[in-house]
């Protein structure tokens, strides 16, 4: 497994530092410090969380890691936090009421455990059940809440799409943005991989009202930090990508190919070596699984 044990800055300030801490390109996490509190947004894989947990206490030093931001309540966002629990004792877990709800769900905690194991083997690692520890939620979130980072205040945004379950993070201060995988993801800040599992129109939508925040930072799950033009740059090739997924899926369909025919070429056209990078072949199909049948469903069936 290639370990990423240097800690860079993404961004930072004379009231904040948002620091890279993810060892893996597929595990996602950013660290927010402050002067009186520190905040790890999403705690991606539990496979190689203590090697994320020796980033942030290079951040940090002895301080504490205040509590956990998850965006949505996936393997490869939210498995490292029963890792997190055992460094900090005091640590809270922030989430919306439908990740804690996911979160709490034995079924839901041996598909986190099933994919970690996977993921492990593809990189090289091991992992067993035991490693996951105790991923509950301790404090819900909604939309419009705020929380409090002492000189920073972060604004949550519920931008379900991806899964019923996301939220984004805006810091309205310096008009940052720390986002879900509603917007997609991308392994080089310029490619989008689209995020839409549940629905289409709502990650159409996320993306719409993001575009009215004029965002100046933009953090992309599983890459890091856009600055400036770039950012609306990514959010409109993220509306273009996610709308060519859309037709190709919806003109698949039309043509009389099975779902599986469609996946495959979904496969074909979009599963490349930057997005391989950021996500195994086996989280790829299960993502597949749901997001082919859901454009059907929401974009097609309904019109019949």
């Amino acid at each position: 497994m290639s370990i990423n044990r240097t800690v860079s800055d993404y961004y930072k300030d004379e009231l904040m530092r948002i620091s890279k801490v993810t060892p893996l390109a597929g595990s996602s996490a950013f660290l927010i410090s402050t002067k009186q509190k520190a905040a790890l947004v999403d705690s991606g894989f539990a496979f190689c969380a203590d090697k994320m947990i020796e980033n942030i206490k290079a951040v940090l030093g002895g301080r504490p890691l205040d509590s956990i931001l998850l965006t949505h309540s996936h393997y490869d966002h939210a498995s490292g936090s029963g890792r997190c629990r055992l460094a900090y004792k005091d640590l809270k877990v922030v989430a919306s009421e439908y990740a804690a709800k996911i979160l709490s769900k034995p079924s839901a905690l041996s598909v986190i455990s099933e994919l970690n194991q996977s993921a492990a083997e593809q990189y090289g690692a091991k992992f067993s059940e035991g490693d996951l520890g105790d991923l509950s939620v301790d404090i819900i979130v909604r939309d419009g809440d705020t929380i409090d980072l002492g000189d920073v205040s972060l604004r949550v945004l519920e931008a379900p799409g991806h899964t019923k379950c996301c939220i984004s993070f805006y810091i309205p201060r310096n008009k940052t943005l720390i986002s879900c995988e509603s917007l997609g993801a991308s392994a080089d800040g310029y490619s989008v991989a689209p995020g839409f599992l549940v629905s289409y129109k709502s990650s159409v939508n996320y993306i719409e009202r993001l575009l009215e925040l004029n965002i100046e930072n933009l953090f992309v799950p599983h890459f890091g930090v856009l600055r400036g033009e770039a950012c609306a740059e990514f959010m409109k090739r993220a509306l273009k990508t996610s709308e060519a997924l859309k037709d190709l899926i919806v003109n698949d369909y039309l043509q009389g190919k099975t779902v599986e025919e469609i996946i495959e070429h979904y496969k074909d056209v979009y599963y490349n070596g930057n997005l391989h990078s950021i996500q195994p072949p086996r989280a790829f199909y299960m993502n597949a699984e749901h997001l082919v049948p859901m454009v059907i469903k929401e974009m097609v069936l309904p019109a019949n």
